[in-house]
């Protein structure tokens, strides 16, 4: 099976028979939880990314403060697949052909990886080496950066 027949099968479900019956309404309140969760994520990868480059938030630690807004990454995470699955779902096929769709994702995964091995190792470790510290903190901000620049470009491509 190839990906446009998934992808064929996926938008004729009873999922997305579901969803495109619905009102317009739906769609857009998919989309607003969806930006939702990526502030969500990306507001507190900023804060802990920004305090690991020691610009902000000096009487919290790293550790502190990426505990603090743990619940807020995988809310966010939460948030965006629920949302990123009715989004796709009544339209899969469009989506099929679009470089920006694919690159989100591959982007999405690695940003993931990064996230659950060395941004996790790094934000609780009580002395993090520096230059790992700050290397990882400008990487977790442009791997996330770049998968909403390349969600944001999905509709004009």
């Amino acid at each position: 099976m190839s990906i446009l027949e998934l992808f064929k099968a996926i938008q004729t479900s009873d999922l997305s028979r579901f969803i495109g019956s619905q009102n317009h309404l739906f769609c857009a309140v998919a989309q607003m939880f969806h930006i939702a969760g990526l502030i969500l994520l990306l507001a507190s990868i900023v804060l802990v990314s920004l305090r690991l480059l020691g610009i902000g938030l000096p009487n919290l630690s790293v550790i502190q403060l990426s505990k603090a807004t743990k619940w807020l990454v995988w809310s966010g995470l939460g948030l965006l697949t629920v949302s990123g699955i009715v989004i796709f779902v009544p339209a899969a096929t469009n989506y099929a052909p679009n470089t920006f769709f694919w690159s989100k994702f591959i982007l999405l995964a690695i940003a993931l990886l990064l996230h659950v091995t060395l941004f996790r190792k790094v934000t609780t470790s009580e002395n993090p080496n520096p230059f790992i510290a700050k290397t990882t903190a400008v990487l977790s901000l442009s791997l996330w950066f770049s998968v909403a620049f390349a969600g944001r470009f999905i509709g004009f491509f």
